[in-house]
């Protein structure tokens, strides 16, 4: 076994203590015992892992380890950051012992046995000053790209890609690194952020809205030397709050519409200043006199939602409902809102909709889904709120008589159900009321 020095002592602590924190929970006791080993013995011979194409080659570390049916997309996830780690500690160069003169001489004057017995191994080359030169054996698989902050472009800018895809994939091109080679020279040891969110990007699958993801755009602008911002101006959907502010104290609600006024590094900023901007923000913005402020105030006093068990949209005095007018069968047929909670402007959904609407939370926020089930996306806490806050007022518009201050369509709610959704003229009739009830 190759002599260690302290920083191989101390790093293989590391990657031990790496192995039990993100390791043990997810993986089989066989399948960490072989891992750690494997792992350990990448520091001690000062080996990388093994790479295809610029990127870790799971089949032969699945080989060593033996862990070929284990090794599940999870446990990969997993271990990508310790194999990484690796990688970036063996581009230093190794810290010597510090050995003090008397017992440097003492080893000299008395070898070990080691040294004295025969070997057939090729002796290490040594310097001038009978300094050990580190071994000079190939390691396998190509070598991984060196990481510099500002590495030199291929060619100079002649474009300016308009889509934050182009633009992103062109810079790249340009300065010759695939997505796994930019995710190691911006990602840092012990963050989150998933590689696959990077390649998304990449792909136009998805785009960033996060105040973590505007953070990775700023790194890559610094590093390909690009103004502050340019990727961040050519992102779709302009018209997005950015996500992942510090509002914890804040309703949903209200957090909500804070949101578009808040700059990006609104988290990293004094308390004392954050209190500032959010006190000039209500006082100027959400108390003032803009458009949308003057379309605000004016809706605000018309509530028409729906209200689901558990959430509250408040209450207060507004105008009645009006019997609403329904066609049925191609023959007009009133029918009279006998529900006295109808005229605050805010009542309880019925039964029937209140079920599907528990049916259709539970099955977007559970953890899994049922078998023979599938989903796009799961939703957290705050999604889950918001979408029932919006559904509910949805479904309130469709309610709201025709000849009332809301306008709405008139349905009894009786016949309120999310099977209307799957009609294209009840979201086209939708659109164009919330056109004409914001008026600008």
């Amino acid at each position: 076994m190759p002599k260690q020095d302290k920083s191989s002592l101390h790093f293989e602590r590391k990657i031990s203590q790496f192995c039990d924190i993100r390791i043990a929970p997810i993986a089989s006791k066989r399948s960490l015992e072989s891992i750690r080993p494997y792992l350990i013995s990448l520091v001690i011979y000062r080996k990388a892992p093994p790479l295809l194409h610029g990127r870790i080659d799971w089949k032969k570390i699945s080989q060593a380890c033996g862990i070929e049916s284990e090794l599940t997309e999870i446990l990969k996830k997993q271990l990508r950051p310790g194999l990484d780690a690796i990688i970036r500690w063996l581009e230093l160069p190794p810290i010597s012992d510090e050995v003090s003169p008397s017992a440097a001489k003492a080893k000299r004057d008395h070898p070990s046995a080691t040294t004295l017995a025969s070997s057939t191994r090729k002796p290490r080359r040594t310097g001038s000053a009978g300094a050990s030169v580190p071994s000079t054996s190939t390691r396998s698989g190509p070598e991984p790209k060196p990481i510099k902050d500002f590495p030199d472009p291929l060619f100079e800018v002649t474009v300016d890609p308009k889509t934050f895809q182009d633009a992103l994939a062109y810079h790249m091109r340009r300065f010759g690194e695939t997505y796994w080679q930019l995710y190691r020279a911006i990602i840092r040891l012990g963050e989150t952020f998933d590689e696959t969110t990077l390649l998304s990007w990449i792909k136009g699958e998805r785009a960033p809205r996060s105040l973590a993801s505007f953070e990775i755009l700023s790194r890559i602008e610094k590093r390909y030397r690009l103004e502050p911002g340019y990727f961040k101006a050519k992102l779709p959907h302009q018209s997005r709050s950015p996500q992942g502010h510090d509002l914890h104290d804040i309703s949903p609600a209200e957090r909500r519409r804070l949101a578009w006024h808040l700059p990006d590094d609104f988290g990293s900023l004094p308390h004392t200043k954050r209190e500032e901007i959010l006190n000039w923000v209500r006082r100027v913005v959400i108390s003032g006199s803009t458009d949308y402020r003057r379309y605000q105030a004016a809706a605000i006093k018309q509530r028409y939602a729906i209200r689901f068990p558990g959430v509250t949209y408040g209450g207060g005095s507004l105008s009645p409902r009006a019997p609403s007018l329904l066609m049925n069968n191609g023959q007009d047929a009133i029918e009279t809102f006998d529900d006295p909670d109808l005229l605050s402007g805010v009542v309880d959904a019925p039964p029937r909709l209140a079920m599907e609407m528990a049916d259709l939370i539970c099955f977007k926020t559970s953890t899994l889904t049922a078998a023979g089930f599938q989903r796009n996306g799961v939703w957290g806490e705050e999604t889950a709120s918001q979408k029932i806050e919006h559904l509910g007022l949805m479904f309130g518009a469709l309610a709201a008589s025709p000849t009332g201050m809301v306008k709405g369509r008139g349905v009894p709610l009786g016949h309120l159900t999310f099977g209307l959704l799957i009609f294209p003229g009840v979201w086209d009739w939708y659109l164009q009321w919330r056109e004409r009830r914001r008026g600008f």
